[in-house]
């Protein structure tokens, strides 16, 4: 049987388990095919030849930090940086959010930046061109974001699908590989768990905690989820 390779690598446990939980809900992903990795737990040796798919979702680590980082993040930001290495050059489908959108950048040898940043919150997109996974969508709609770095343009090798304000929040490199900066398996509800869970890891004040909570539960959020729908149904990932 081919897999569906998750990656995540949020160390806690209730927040990574949503994650997934996301994924498979709003992917209608068929749950015998994926094999779940744990980067918080553990590297394993890259092996994609029976892999259908790959989906990486975001995580406390970034590329972007200095020699103090925690040899955790380094580990995993180097294996995710690997991981895109292999997809790219074999243009095997995958999507990465957030620090799956890093590891392509840094695979493409550009660099994540710090302080292009936005709160864990609802942030404005805008579509640039035309692609299958956006066609039909409105030209301007709504996600769910949250990070300390980013990018102000697309390395070279991708394609900018979609941008905020602030910075590029969709790319394509090949056919087959997407990076976001935003989230495409969240909802609101596990929007207030994530600004729960990390109110004290400087993605916002500790103040702003039921604001941004009630921004995420006023928002209409749904095309980010069509977006991930898309890409599972396209690579027959589904049950």
């Amino acid at each position: 049987m081919r897999r569906i390779l998750i990656v995540q690598s949020r160390p806690e446990d209730d927040v990574a388990d949503a994650e997934l939980e996301g994924m498979v809900r709003f992917g209608s992903l068929d749950e015998s095919r994926i094999r779940r990795v744990r980067l918080d737990r553990e590297q394993p040796a890259l092996e994609l030849r029976d892999v259908d798919a790959v989906l990486v979702g975001g995580g406390p680590a970034n590329f972007s930090d200095g020699h103090g980082r925690l040899p955790q993040h380094a580990r995993t930001t180097a294996w995710l940086t690997d991981l895109a290495r292999e997809v790219i050059r074999d243009d095997v489908p995958y999507l990465g959010a957030c620090l799956g959108l890093g590891g392509l950048v840094h695979a493409l040898g550009s660099r994540m930046v710090r302080g292009i940043a936005e709160s864990v919150a609802p942030v404005e997109l805008s579509l640039v061109g035309d692609d299958w996974l956006t066609h039909g969508l409105p030209r301007a709609f709504t996600a769910f974001g949250g990070h300390k770095e980013g990018i102000a343009e697309a390395p070279e090798g991708a394609t900018t699908l979609a941008v905020s304000a602030t910075c590029v929040h969709m790319v394509r490199v090949g056919q087959h590989v997407v990076g976001t900066q935003f989230h495409p398996e969240l909802d609101s509800a596990g929007l207030e768990q994530r600004i729960r869970a990390y109110r004290d890891h400087g993605y916002f004040s500790p103040e702003e905690v039921e604001d941004l909570v009630a921004a995420g539960r006023a928002a209409d959020v749904t095309h980010p989820q069509t977006i991930l729908a898309r890409f599972t149904e396209r690579y027959g990932l589904t049950r």
